[in-house]
């Protein structure tokens, strides 16, 4: 939680999802001594060792040390005591974060052209969320940002399409195998998953149709499509922008034991 605050407060977001680059720290005690006098009290100099990891290049981004000493009444105390007197304010800390925060911007800078070919590689092969993960990391700071949220747009499309298309040909296989109300219920949790903004929405809102003339019964999916449709049809950009976020962060924070749980230094 430190950590968390050192970084928000020097101008960086601090966040529990996946990224590329992450803030860690180690410590080790340089110094130590038992302080003479009743009760005995441990006297300790740690060092306290600061690194921006890059996740997918396992190795370190960049790094700082800081020294801080602590007295307690038994060296965990002691150690405890010295990493308390790190305070997220620190001007070292605080310098290493921007300038970590710095590096990192143009980092993106001189790589988001090739994470737009990665991402449209792996479109390509229908790895959508893979893709949508690597152009949401990309941050707003970045030169290539607007650039980034284009290709994410026409991605996320293919995305909606992919997942509508796969809905709509279940939909219809249960309703073609049944044609009775059952059918039409089941066909319909199908229908209900496929978004306004597909391409293929009219034939969703055909098919629906189709079954509600033929079953004539109040079946919930049913009702409630103009209220559905309404609801969804409209979305500013800000909220597309949103939708292909969440799902490429979505992807990326089940990849977190790929990554984090590998020895890095």
């Amino acid at each position: 939680m430190r950590l968390n605050s050192a970084i928000a407060k020097n101008g960086m977001g601090a966040t529990d999802d996946f990224t590329q680059f992450y803030l860690s720290c180690s410590y080790s005690v340089v110094e130590k001594h038992i302080v003479p006098g009743s009760p005995t009290k441990y006297f300790q100099t740690v060092e306290m060792n600061y690194f921006v990891v890059d996740a997918f290049a396992q190795k370190v981004f960049s790094t700082a040390s800081i020294e801080a000493k602590g007295v307690g009444n038994s060296e965990e105390q002691a150690s405890t005591a010295a990493i308390r007197q790190v305070s997220p304010t620190n001007t070292t800390l605080a310098s290493f974060i921007k300038e970590s925060n710095m590096k990192i911007i143009k980092y993106y800078d001189e790589q988001y052209k090739n994470i737009i070919v990665k991402a449209k590689s792996l479109a390509k092969v229908y790895q959508y969320e893979e893709a949508l993960f690597h152009l949401s990391l990309v941050p707003e700071a970045c030169v290539g940002y607007q650039e980034v949220v284009e290709v994410a747009a026409g991605i996320y499309q293919k995305y909606l399409d992919d997942k509508a298309n796969k809905a709509l040909a279940k939909a219809r296989a249960i309703w073609n195998a049944g044609q009775d109300s059952y059918a039409a219920a089941e066909a319909g949790e199908y229908l209900a998953e496929i978004l306004p903004d597909a391409t293929c929405y009219p034939d969703a809102v055909s098919l629906s149709n189709e079954i509600k003339a033929r079953v004539k019964s109040d079946i919930d999916y049913y009702r409630k499509r103009e209220e559905k449709q309404e609801e969804r049809a409209y979305q500013v950009d800000m909220a597309k922008i949103k939708a292909w976020k969440e799902v490429g962060v979505a992807y990326g924070n089940n990849q977190k034991s790929v990554y984090y749980y590998r020895t890095l230094y």
